[in-house]
């Protein structure tokens, strides 16, 4: 049967908010220092709350959809509107996670080594260990390339996953004729 639901600006509206909000979020973590943390909670907290605000726009869009497919969703059509929410969003932060490592802040790669080596240093290991660790992890510093696509496939993925547990908890199939 056709939806009536318009896919096409449910995910479009959808993926543009959740990208600037995951801009917004980037923004204030840096702002407020704590991009750079070096706690393991806040690491985590921070974390849980980038899932929670995609969790938050994925079920939307999966919730729209399905209110204009006449209260009908199945899991694959939650999985599709997921998907390209979640695709839509890597693409914004995808362009904003280039802009930040190369314009907004240069340092950003060296500052995650530094913040690992600290981290590092606290457990025990000697100068030496340290020291090819950190010649390791500069070698094999991400290309412009990578930076770009590591929050697009991130946002697919996730988006994909998310869209198969929202939408086996949201479904409803359509009656049997």
């Amino acid at each position: 049967m056709e939806t009536k639901a318009d896919f096409k600006n449910i995910v479009l509206k959808n993926g543009l908010l959740l990208g600037g909000v995951g801009i917004a979020y980037q923004v204030l973590l840096y702002a407020t220092g704590l991009l750079y943390s070096g706690s393991a909670g806040m690491s985590v907290l921070t974390t849980v709350i980038s899932i929670a605000i995609s969790v938050w726009f994925i079920a939307a869009a999966i919730q729209q959809y399905k209110n204009g497919n006449e209260g009908f969703l199945t899991v694959g059509e939650a999985i599709k509107v997921g998907a390209v929410v979640g695709l839509i969003a890597g693409v914004i932060l995808a362009f904003y996670q280039v802009l930040y490592t190369t314009v907004i802040d240069p340092d950003y790669y060296q500052r995650t080594i530094d913040l690992v080596e600290q981290k590092m240093s606290a457990m025990g290991l000697s100068e030496e260990q340290l020291k090819t660790f950190t010649d390791e992890m500069a070698k094999h510093k991400p290309s412009l390339l990578k930076t770009f696509l590591s929050p697009l496939i991130s946002g697919g993925i996730g988006g994909l996953v998310l869209g198969a547990i929202i939408g086996a908890v949201k479904k409803k199939t359509r009656p049997s004729l």
